[in-house]
């Protein structure tokens, strides 16, 4: 990857890892903000657990297309009996809409489409950077709100490293405290392009077998279209806020 963030993991196999390759891959995560991983062969149970070396793992609700017996792996699909579908086709990071914000997301192809379906990832530190100096101290101190009442800073700092990055979801987010309806949506239309701004986005074209593995402080996400004539199934795992692994720290 040549966009100043994100790294290819060679050689390693996720389901037998050992504490050196867990405490590569938690720094790697922390250095890069995001992991690529191909060639894995994981049961929903050895993803669970490759999953657990970077702490505990949110749950989620029964479903259509969900693994009964997995409520730690959210599946995602271009059918409806087989996953979710239409989610995250906008610039996000996972768990905002929670209170306390979700650090880790971790995903898994069992499916492989013949095309579409790619997901694009962004550099949230960078594009706090890349903002006009000017820009900076108007949105320091902003604070979003959710579609369901939760409110984040604008700009964060993340727990660990405590470098400042964007933090937005132009889905979800619905106000800006202190703005007027006319007012956020100038902003939100604004810091979309600007993480779609050219040459700011890797687009990872998904291969049977990959593990993605991104720091959602770090990196946003946004999925594309793919059509219900392509075959692709996509399980997630989470990490939930409180004892996350940021490098050889728990926070």
């Amino acid at each position: 990857m040549n966009i100043g963030f994100g790294a290819h993991v060679e050689e390693t196999d996720l389901t037998a890892l050992t504490q050196d390759d867990v405490d590569g891959l938690r720094a790697a995560l922390l250095t890069h903000g995001l992991l690529v991983i191909r060639n894995q062969k994981l049961s929903p149970a050895e993803q669970i657990r490759m999953s657990e070396v970077f702490g505990a793992l949110e749950t989620f609700s029964p479903g259509e297309g969900q693994l009964t017996d997995y409520p730690q792996i959210f599946r995602v699909a271009s059918r409806p009996v087989e996953g979710h579908t239409n989610v995250g086709r906008y610039w996000h990071s996972d768990g905002s809409f929670r209170a306390q914000a979700t650090p880790i997301s971790i995903w898994y192809l069992v499916a492989q489409p013949a095309h579409g379906g790619e997901t694009l990832f962004a550099d949230l530190r960078e594009a706090y950077r890349a903002l006009p100096d000017e820009a900076k101290p108007a949105i320091d101190g902003l604070i979003t709100q959710h579609r369901n009442g939760i409110k984040h800073p604008l700009v964060i700092r993340h727990p660990a490293t405590r470098e400042p990055t964007l933090y937005f979801n132009v889905g979800l987010t619905d106000g800006v405290v202190g703005y007027t309806p006319e007012q956020f949506m100038t902003l939100r239309n604004d810091l979309d392009n600007h993480l779609s701004r050219a040459g700011a986005a890797y687009v990872h074209d998904w291969r049977e077998g990959d593990v993605v593995i991104a720091d959602n402080f770090r990196v946003a996400h946004r999925a594309t279209p793919i059509s219900e004539d392509q075959h692709r199934i996509l399980d997630r795992t989470t990490i939930r806020a409180g004892g996350v692994y940021w490098g050889r720290a728990q926070i």
